[in-house]
């Protein structure tokens, strides 16, 4: 399932970087949405699924370019004012697959793709001033890892008295041991009865 966070009300200040369109001042943009991107949007299927809340209210298509499968081309310019080879106007093929009920983008997505070297996880993000649409993208953060994102748990174990031992692997590996959801934990002969662990 894909991660998606929506700014509907919120208007940012951004300045008008040089090199881009419509001069050096000032522009209002309204950010729409952005998606975390999954394996499959930046894989070998070559194609970003719009999420139908988000394709409706600010993509909509009408009649005909939804029941026509070459659908509509959407131009987005870069919104750092850069885009791939020094263009900074991204052309997307944007479509209804009635097979899936689902909203993609496809012709134009992978070169986007390659050029800003996405991957899963990274996030792109959808922004407009007036008629003018704005890509953005940026790169998940290095530190970021599957593991760091669930906060550790915090599990106070309170060890029995000393007791024989009674299983060959505790007995084996001359410490005491701890059994928790399948998993052995080794703990030190020194250890104080009450301990802290943090997964």
């Amino acid at each position: 399932m894909a991660t998606i966070v929506a700014w509907e009300s919120r208007n940012l200040q951004l300045q008008g970087g040089g090199g881009g369109h419509g001069g050096g001042g000032g522009e209002r943009r309204e950010y729409m949405f952005e998606k975390v991107v999954t394996p499959s949007d930046v894989g070998k299927l070559n194609r970003l699924v719009v999420p139908k809340h988000y394709a409706e209210k600010y993509f909509p298509l009408g009649p005909a370019a939804r029941t026509s499968p070459a659908g509509t081309v959407l131009c987005f310019e870069d919104a750092r004012g850069g885009g791939g080879g020094g263009d900074s106007t991204w052309r997307f093929r944007y479509s209804y697959w009635s097979s899936s009920q689902s909203y993609v983008i496809t012709k134009g997505w992978s070169r986007y793709v390659r050029d800003k070297r996405l991957a899963a996880g990274d996030t792109v993000s959808f922004c407009r001033a007036g008629a003018r649409l704005f890509i953005d993208c940026r790169k998940r953060a290095a530190s970021v890892s599957s593991s760091s994102l669930v906060p550790p748990a915090l599990i106070k174990v309170q060890l029995p008295p000393s007791r024989p031992v009674v299983d060959e692997e505790e007995a084996a590996c001359g410490r005491r041991c701890l059994r928790l959801f399948g998993v052995d934990l080794q703990l030190r002969a020194d250890a104080s009865p009450a301990l802290d662990l943090q997964l």
